[in-house]
């Protein structure tokens, strides 16, 4: 579904990206793990068409988007919840499901796909009329993550869902994810810090340091990898 071959790219002088290359599998939960810094969410947003690509290619569908504007890329079906959530705080929250669905002329569809995703997300119901940046930090994750799915995604990026969360948090976040990938079909690709969540959720993984890919294959069998184990799983 999705390919990146041989990516490059820089922020002024910094190499950010040295020749990543991937593939993400239609229907699946692919996860990028890493230390901070390590390129993770520069990939994604080379993919969303917010980071130029240097070099290399990066195709979804067979079709290359690497030249195409994110608006552009986000009607082809990549939709990207960006790390630190990004809602519109002073918007309520039914104002920031009602922007994700921007890009769909059909205002009763959108209303339909509201209803949906306030069944998987009933917080969210409860909270409608309430102002984004009222909201927990978990309560926010589930609005960015919302908002995103009412623009109909068929491969959906989520840049560090557990950032800042508490535990407990993080598994429900987690569960949801697994559910919009079983109950909905969407191809998921996740970036993680932590490691063993993104593991235990996920297909296929990918582990990046300093730019590159540096180790791949089946998630179940990264978290057994010894070196894995010893730098990302204590």
């Amino acid at each position: 579904m999705l390919k990146l071959d041989n990516v490059n790219s820089h922020y002024g002088q910094i190499h950010a990206l040295k020749g990543i290359s991937l593939e993400v599998e239609q229907g699946s939960i692919c996860c990028l793990i890493g230390a901070n810094g390590a390129g993770k969410s520069t990939t994604l947003m080379a993919i969303s068409g917010i980071q130029p690509v240097s070099s290399g290619d990066v195709t979804f569908e067979g079709e290359s988007i690497k030249k195409m504007t994110p608006d552009k890329i986000v009607r082809k079906g990549i939709i990207q919840v960006p790390e630190g959530r990004r809602i519109f705080p002073y918007l309520t929250v039914e104002e920031n499901l009602m922007i994700g669905g921007y890009a769909n002329p059909d205002k009763a569809k959108v209303a339909e796909i509201a209803d949906k995703y306030y069944e998987i997300f009933p917080i969210l119901k409860e909270r409608c009329n309430q102002l984004g940046g009222t909201l927990s930090g978990g309560e926010q994750q589930m609005l960015a993550i919302a908002r995103a799915l009412m623009g109909s995604p068929r491969l959906l990026l989520l840049d560090e869902p557990s950032l800042g969360l508490a535990p407990l948090i993080v598994e429900n976040i987690m569960k949801i994810i697994k559910q919009i990938r079983e109950e909905e079909g969407i191809t998921i690709m996740l970036v993680e810090q932590n490691a063993q969540a993104a593991l235990e959720l996920s297909d296929f993984g990918y582990v990046v340091e300093t730019g590159e890919v540096v180790l791949e294959d089946k998630a179940d069998k990264l978290l057994n990898d010894p070196k894995v184990k010893e730098a990302y799983l204590g």
